[in-house]
């Protein structure tokens, strides 16, 4: 009869082959493990269960918290901007930043949250350079892999590799401990692509299964085929209020938004209302037939700037556009834009009207009919509520602009304040647990993010997974598959080379990091990783971060990591594409470390 410890080995060959198989979820597979300890009597039930009242779990969920926030108000695409002003036009000034920033952000946010805000960022700029975002996408995303090196919450399983030092010698990992090594790491990364890696990339982008959404642009051209009504943006000139400005609202076409800057430099987006008042600076955004359009803009004082379409990145994030479809049995048919009173009654404004593949050219007075396109321009929290108010309406398409919207931009410095005292914080001896905490609490009482959007920002799959790993842990621990596993690493390696043991500690972590999580992988191999450390009599540290950074080397493997896995549809690779990168890179990104981390952090 097997013993427990090899009834544990077997429960982690069998959890592995079914993370490989991509065909069962991980958080399901994480429960199966913990159902498993406890059925077979390994664990007791309180043992099995023990992970989900782990520290490690709230800081996570804390975590996913202020990730959110550094969405919603603006931080990453800040970042994402800077980036591309910087590099634009050059495919290695561009790539280099793109993966740069994207360790950095993720080295304080979820880097899979960073990867997803960065796709959208790296198309538009491929479309608008012709520079082949296949040769990218990678670069970034291995980034995004690599910002598990630089900071303790870059990565969930981090913080297992510290709590296991703590549970060894009593004192955890610091936030910037191992961000030395970490960066050299990064700027080995860099240089391969830069040199070597981004030429192993296929020279075309293959096209994806889903069609890409249109731009803005794109809608224009589409609904003013026949020439109908123009989306404009114009600046006035002179000063007008009172009775002026109404006379000039009367004169104008239909005015969707003014933007404004204030007397500190910052600028603030209004949608229209009655009685607004105009003053010189204001930029305006106007829609009407091409003869009204022409006659506003001769008006004095008025000066025509340019097409909505072409500059809606900078009214993104309050003023969007969408096309929805008349719905074949809506309640509407048969009435008319200007019956509907359709501004006052949704918020919302009517742009275009297309029927048949044709656009219609007196819009506000066309009866619709079912399955009548429609082009409407508003806020997007009414944009995104049309077909839930109203079952008149189908949400057909929004432009690709919508993706870098932010709806709380005005509270960017609010979200720096926060991000930078969580991390003098946990710096400055409390908790990082504690300042996680703190900082997710800041976020809610500050509006960057509402109670509602945090509790949603947490991925609840991530929390199971890491919680039914742990047990994983204290089963080998218990059964004495700990010390099964160093004394065959160390007879392997040798007791008199740290550096033999540390390199087979690297190979296995990063092995089992291509077929299992990041997190999984870690929470199993950072306590053994210690106990070898220990039974030698060397300080356990660099076997530690070894550990640590191995688990983000998961470079060959296009389902290692969520952060990896995005980028396939997009950039159109395929796993052949993961070996040619990601070999040579995990060879350098091995070597650095193995001859870095002694030099770091003496044995």
């Amino acid at each position: 009869m097997p013993s427990d410890a090899t009834l544990v080995f077997y429960l982690i060959a069998l959890a592995a082959v079914m993370m490989a198989s991509n065909r069962v979820r991980y958080d399901l597979i994480a429960l199966f493990v913990l159902v498993t300890l406890a059925l077979t009597g390994i664990l007791t039930p309180t043992e099995a269960v023990a992970g989900f009242g782990a520290t490690i779990i709230i800081m996570v969920a804390g975590l996913f918290v202020v990730g959110e926030m550094l969405d919603r108000t603006g931080v990453a695409r800040t970042v994402g901007d800077l980036i591309l002003k910087q590099g634009r036009g050059n495919e290695v000034r561009l790539m280099v930043p793109l993966c740069v920033g994207a360790a950095l952000l993720g080295s304080v946010m979820s880097s899979t949250a960073v990867v997803a805000i960065f796709i959208p960022i790296v198309m538009r700029v491929a479309r608008d350079t012709g520079i082949n975002a296949s040769r990218l996408l990678l670069p970034m995303s291995y980034g995004a892999l690599l910002s598990g090196m630089i900071t303790l919450i870059g990565t969930p399983g981090n913080l297992a590799v510290s709590d296991a030092l703590q549970d060894g010698t009593g004192k955890p990992l610091g936030f910037f401990s191992f961000t030395i090594v970490g960066l050299i790491v990064l700027g080995g990364t860099v240089v391969f692509f830069a040199f070597v890696g981004r030429h192993l990339l296929g020279p075309q982008m293959a096209d994806g299964s889903d069609r890409p959404r249109l731009r803005a642009r794109s809608f224009a051209q589409l609904y003013n085929a026949h020439g109908v009504e123009r989306v404009e943006v114009v600046l006035i000139e002179d000063a007008i209020q009172g009775a002026a400005a109404r006379e000039f609202e009367v004169a104008a076409p239909r005015i969707l938004a003014r933007r404004r800057r204030g007397p500190r430099g910052n600028v603030g987006t209004s949608l229209y209302s009655a009685g607004m008042d105009f003053q010189p600076g204001d930029l305006l955004v106007v829609t009407g037939t091409e003869a009204d359009m022409a006659a506003f803009i001769a008006r004095p004082g008025v000066t025509h700037v340019g097409s909505f379409y072409d500059d809606m990145n900078t009214w993104i994030d309050t003023l969007g556009i969408m096309e929805v479809m008349i719905h074949p049995e809506a309640g509407i048919r048969g009435t008319t834009i200007a019956d509907m009173e359709f501004r006052s009654t949704y918020g919302l404004e009517v742009l275009n009207l297309m029927r048949d593949g044709k656009a219609v050219e007196d819009l506000q007075n066309e009866p619709l009919r079912k399955s009548d396109q429609l082009l409407v321009a508003g806020p997007w929290s009414r944009l995104d509520r049309i077909n839930t108010v109203s079952r008149d309406f189908v949400i057909l398409e929004e432009p690709a602009e919508r993706a870098l919207s932010v709806p709380n931009s005005n509270k960017l410095w609010i979200a720096l304040i926060i991000l930078f005292g969580m991390i003098a914080a946990s710096l400055g001896g409390i908790s990082i647990t504690i300042a996680v905490i703190l900082a997710a609490i800041a976020a809610v009482m500050t509006g960057t993010v509402s109670s509602n959007q945090a509790y949603r920002s947490i991925k609840l799959e991530t929390l199971v997974l890491i919680a039914g790993m742990l047990p994983l842990s204290t089963a080998l621990n218990k059964t004495g598959g700990t010390e099964i596993i160093v004394d065959n690493l160390l007879a392997m390696a040798g007791t008199d080379s740290p550096r033999a043991v540390m390199f087979a500690l690297f190979f296995m972590t990063m092995s089992l990091s291509w077929i299992l999580s990041n997190t999984a992988t870690l929470v199993l191999v950072a306590p053994i990783a210690v106990n070898a450390a220990l039974s030698m009599g060397v300080s356990p540290v660099p076997m530690a971060v070894a550990v640590l950074i191995a688990g983000s080397a998961g470079f060959a493997s296009p389902v290692s990591s969520p952060v990896v896995t995005l980028v396939v549809a997009p950039g159109g690779y395929k796993f052949v594409d993961f070996l040619k990168c990601g070999l040579p890179l995990t060879l350098l990104v091995m070597a650095t470390t193995l001859f870095v981390i002694p030099v770091v952090f003496p044995f």
